[in-house]
């Protein structure tokens, strides 16, 4: 299934929450998937997450790679999602 996940097929959840973890700062909880699925090591997955974060619309996404959830709005939380989604 891990091979499916991430190269073939993406979900995103209405409630980000329920996939997020609050205690990882989004920038490395979207470098995970590209890691994971993409094998980049975490320099390259680092540029390529404040590149998603940017393609979905976060503002200043270069600041906010290294923020908890906590300082995200809802619909924020739903834009780390589609960037994670989108990063495979």
């Amino acid at each position: 299934m891990r091979k499916l996940r991430g190269g073939e097929l993406a979900m995103t959840f209405q409630e980000p929450m329920t996939s997020l973890n609050p205690i990882f700062r989004v920038g490395t909880q979207i470098g995970e998937s590209l890691r994971l699925h993409r094998g980049m090591d975490r320099k390259a997955a680092r540029r390529e997450a404040r590149r998603l974060m940017e393609r979905v619309g976060i503002p200043d996404p270069e600041k906010r790679l290294d923020v908890f959830l906590r300082q995200f709005s809802g619909g924020m939380k739903q834009r780390v999602m589609i960037a994670m989604a989108l990063a495979c």
